[in-house]
């Protein structure tokens, strides 16, 4: 099997199987392949919002103490194998395609999903490279999620909650909650991210009955600019931290940082040699594409995959701290149809001086002009772009009646990508 062969399997299987919760079948693929999730250690990761910020804080700190660090996530910004990567370097097509082949062998007659094949490549693949560590992501949820295979999780990391996956996960913000946090092992180590009363509340119950130690992060002192920012955190154990920098752009990414922080001291306790300069040049260097990241300077563009409302909400802040009274902002939005885009645009619509709509290329996607539909609702300033190419071209040309704009391309992850490298592609010509 070759490397597109193994990438039409994975599709197919996504078309056939789509989503399916639970872990019978992941546990018996594993089986088969001697349980490699129980050899690597592993920092396990849920929530609705900032899994990715924190895996990039996280394996940045590993990788500065020199660890070798596995690192699974999704979905993909911008190339597909970057959801199974060591260090900053992902998965070969060779490897990736040696991997899926390898499981699609041993699993047989075993039902499977995409997700759930490709997550026994991830633990396969770290094990067989050796790696020190893995920081691993949930897809979605927790308690059924098919990376919840861990027994002894060095630590388990719970993000920012908030309501998404609905029709998985539960109605309520508790219902949800509870699913996440079924990741929490018995006497485990448990870091949780600060957030509302409702949510910690479910969260320390579990943990409470599972009998494991439980850290919530407390506040930050942050100083932003659109370059960086500069924050101070005092961290459960009574360390202070000053004067610690972060180029990941966003309010709510010294947060995210404080939990890497957290986990870092836990990870010290437990053996691991991370010195307070590996935590500070690991949160200095970290790199996360498509969170409030600036990909231009001439126009000056930004790209965020606010592709949910508490993601929404985390780009509203944004938006009031780097923007709002320096441009006027013309917006480029693609989302999935599955998402609660009316709640999204409650949050966002307000700062939008025009708005241009596309259609990602993903199956799930609501199509530019329907989208445009219900933008027209509420304001007259909107236009189907429909493709990635011609929402650009719209949008530069729509800065030049403004004398200080911005182009913010937000929603699904999906098309992020492909708008990132179209733009600094044809950079050059705008000069």
């Amino acid at each position: 099997m070759d490397y597109s062969q193994a990438r039409e399997l994975i599709d197919s299987l996504t078309m056939k199987k789509g989503i399916v919760p639970g872990l019978d079948s992941i546990r018996k693929i594993l089986d088969t392949l001697g349980n490699p999730q129980e050899k690597v250690p592993v920092i396990h990761v849920a929530g609705t919002n900032g899994k990715g910020s924190f895996t990039a804080f996280m394996a940045s700190i590993l990788m500065k103490a020199g660890y070798r660090t596995g690192v699974y996530n999704s979905p993909s910004v911008f190339e597909y194998n970057e959801r199974i990567r060591i260090g900053t370097e992902n998965i070969s097509d060779d490897d990736y395609a040696r991997e899926i082949s390898l499981i699609m062998e041993q699993k047989g007659d075993i039902a499977a999903t995409a997700f759930e094949v490709e997550t026994a490549a991830a633990f396969d693949y770290f094990e067989r490279k050796k790696c020190d560590i893995a920081v691993i992501e949930t897809g979605m949820g927790g308690k059924d999620d098919a990376t919840n295979v861990c027994n002894h999780p060095l630590i388990s990391v719970i993000m920012s909650i908030g309501m998404d996956h609905m029709a998985f996960l539960g109605n309520t913000i508790e219902e949800i909650a509870a699913c996440k946090a079924g990741i929490i092992k018995e006497q485990s180590d448990v870091v949780v991210c600060h957030q509302k009363k409702d949510v910690l509340d479910i969260v320390s119950g579990v943990a409470k009955t599972n009998k494991a130690d439980l850290i919530i992060t407390g506040s930050v002192k942050a100083e932003y600019n659109d370059e960086q920012t500069i924050f101070s955190y005092k961290s459960y154990s009574g360390k202070k931290y000053y004067s610690l920098k972060i180029k990941l752009l966003g309010s709510y990414q010294p947060d995210n940082a404080a939990v890497a922080i957290e986990a870092s001291e836990i990870l010290s306790n437990k053996g691991f040699h991370i010195s307070e300069n590996d935590i500070r040049m690991g949160l200095e260097n970290a790199v996360w594409h498509g969170r409030f990241e600036k990909i231009c300077d001439s126009p000056v563009i930004y790209i965020d995959g606010a592709h949910n409302p508490p993601a929404a909400c985390r780009l509203k802040e944004s938006i009031e701290l780097y923007l709002k009274d320096k441009y006027k902002i013309i917006y480029v939005i693609g989302v999935l149809a599955d998402k609660d885009f009316d709640k999204i645009m409650d949050y966002t619509l307000g700062y939008a001086s025009y708005i241009y709509t596309l259609t990602p290329d993903n199956s799930r996607a609501m199509s530019g002009e329907k989208l445009k539909q219900k933008i027209s609702e509420r304001t007259n300033n909107v236009k189907n772009a429909e493709t990635v190419d011609n929402a650009i071209e719209l949008a530069i040309k729509k800065t030049s009646e403004y004398e200080n704009a911005v182009i913010l391309a937000f929603g699904s992850l999906s098309y992020l990508g492909e708008f990132k490298r179209k733009v600094i592609k044809q950079h050059d010509n705008w000069k």
